[in-house]
Order: C-alpha cells, then sequence, then structure tokens
C-alpha cells in the first residue's frame, strides 16, 4: 500500500454540498456585502483558485471567518438537503478494510461533518480535523503527521479544489484530485496532483 493515512476534504469530495451552497450564495451574499452571481458566474469560477474566487467577489480576507460561521451555520439547519455522493460510504469501508488509516481535514464543523456522513460512515474515520479557517489545512496536516509519526511521503490528502493541493504542497504530502466537486478536472490537472480520481470507484480501485 502506497500510503498509510488518508485524509479527506468534506465538502465536494465526500458530500455533494455544492447544490445547496448555490442556492444559499446569493443570500449570504446580501447579507454581508459582497458580489452576487449567476449560474454563468458560477459556471465560470469553477477554473478559478480560491484567492481568484474571492477576489472576483470583492471578499476581504477578515470576512471569511464571520460568513463561513454563518455557512456552517445555515448547514446546521437544513442538512438534510446535502447527501454524500453516491458510492462513497462504499469505497470507504473498502479502504478502511484494507487498513488505511482513514481522516477527515475540512473546514467544515466537525458536527456537520458526522451529521452528512451518518453514524455508520463517521465511524469508518479515526481522525477528524476541522473548522477553522478557508486556507488551515496545511497546519491540520502537520498535526496529524506529527501525532501519528507518519512520513509525510505515506500521507495523502484527497480533495476537490486547487486550494487542496496548494495546502498539501505546503504540508509536504501527497495529493489527490476527485473530478466530481467544485473545481474542473482540467483546472486541477493544471495542478499537477499526485493522483487523479474520475469516479468514485477509483477511490479504492487505485488506494485499497
Amino acid at each position: 500500500m502506497k500510503y498509510d493515512i488518508a485524509a479527506f476534504d468534506f465538502d465536494g469530495t465526500l458530500a455533494d454540498t455544492m447544490p445547496w451552497f448555490n442556492t444559499i450564495l446569493n443570500t449570504v451574499a446580501e447579507k454581508y456585502n459582497f458580489r452576487k452571481i449567476d449560474a454563468s458566474e458560477r459556471e465560470a469560477l469553477r477554473s478559478r483558485d480560491a484567492m481568484e474566487i474571492l477576489k472576483y467577489l470583492n471578499i476581504p480576507l477578515w470576512k471569511l471567518p464571520a460568513i463561513m460561521t454563518h455557512v456552517r451555520t445555515l448547514m446546521q439547519e437544513i442538512d438534510p438537503s446535502v447527501q454524500l455522493f453516491d458510492g462513497i460510504p462504499q469505497a470507504l469501508a473498502r479502504l478502511k478494510a484494507s487498513g488505511l488509516r482513514l481522516a477527515v481535514v475540512s473546514s467544515n464543523s466537525v458536527e456537520n461533518v458526522k451529521r452528512v456522513l451518518g453514524e455508520e460512515t463517521a465511524a469508518l474515520f479515526d481522525d477528524y480535523e476541522c473548522g477553522s479557517d478557508l486556507f488551515g489545512k496545511a497546519a491540520k496536516i502537520d498535526r496529524l503527521l506529527k501525532q501519528h509519526g507518519t512520513p509525510p511521503e505515506r500521507f495523502l490528502l484527497v480533495g476537490d479544489e486547487m486550494r487542496d493541493i496548494d495546502a498539501a504542497r505546503k504540508a509536504g504530502v501527497r495529493v489527490g484530485s476527485v473530478a466530481w466537486g467544485y473545481n474542473h478536472v482540467d483546472a486541477l490537472r493544471g495542478r499537477g496532483p499526485d493522483e487523479l480520481f474520475l469516479a468514485v470507484q477509483d477511490l479504492p480501485n487505485a488506494l485499497a
């Protein structure tokens, strides 16, 4: 097995949160006074990285903590509309059975993550590094590496955004990108991930 730990992003990687997020985005924009966008703009932004998106929406970094806290609260209220991608529970179960240690590394709250995962799937994960800011994943990865004494080359971060690739590079670990999440697969390819998963079943096929 190539890796000892596989750490998964939550939004857009394990859970299909983008349709729900699109329904609330302009309401949040009105509350926090940033740019509202239409469907064509949302699609175009999927080829941009996080900092470019913030600039396009005219969101200063100092506003991010309040915006993210508000979004996490909204997800608590309507989480039944947010589901895992098809096949994710089965893929995770195969990875766990193969002996891989599983973790969630997410800016979302641990309460939201476990609620959407459900009790059975949540129990497959050994570690949860959740909450904090949008760009805090490298620090979360560092904590997991130190906690388990894992060599960086034996740690894989799996995510759906270019910022996941950037976080893994910053932490010195390997990174895999999924094609079913937020950023377009061509944009992800351009960042040069170590692994690329085009379908959910590719996860256990490549890693288990």
